[in-house]
């Protein structure tokens, strides 16, 4: 026979020798980490899930919203506003570059009566001396005395 000893006997020493508590230990710690890594993974299922409806609610309101701005568009009233601005802006363009241009001719005239000014102001009030004997000659209520 093999055994000497009663098989039974041999199996109570097997498993009394058979040191299994720091194995429970480490399923114990393992078990309590899983359950943390589950906590932590429900945790951000959570959020995740919570985002998600947010962003869905945005996402509906942000749509609605959308569509009621698509449906009160008015492709012709737009275009229209376009070209009345445009026939706008080129009527003010227009009124400007008149107005510039009046601008420079009343620019010139103005020189050119301060010019007559000057003029006026160097003959005096009676005018320069040939004006002065063209007046006297022309006026029939002077009376010239000749000698």
């Amino acid at each position: 026979m093999l055994l000497d000893e009663d098989p039974a006997t041999l199996i109570h020493h097997t498993i009394g020798n058979f040191n299994i508590h720091p194995d429970k230990v480490a399923i114990g710690r393992i078990n309590e980490s899983l359950s943390t890594l589950q906590q932590a993974r429900d945790l951000r299922i959570r959020e995740a899930e919570s985002a998600l409806k947010k962003l869905s609610r945005n996402l509906h309101t942000l749509s609605t919203h959308h569509s009621e701005t698509v449906l009160s568009h008015n492709g012709a009233d737009h275009a229209a506003r376009i070209v009345e601005l445009d026939t706008q802006k080129f009527r003010i363009a227009k009124a400007a570059s008149d107005l510039e241009i009046e601008g420079e001719r009343l620019e010139h005239e103005l020189e050119g009566l301060k010019g007559r000014l000057q003029q006026l102001d160097l003959d005096g009030v009676e005018g320069d001396e040939a004006m002065k004997a063209k007046r006297e000659t022309d006026d029939p209520t002077v009376f010239v005395f000749s000698s």
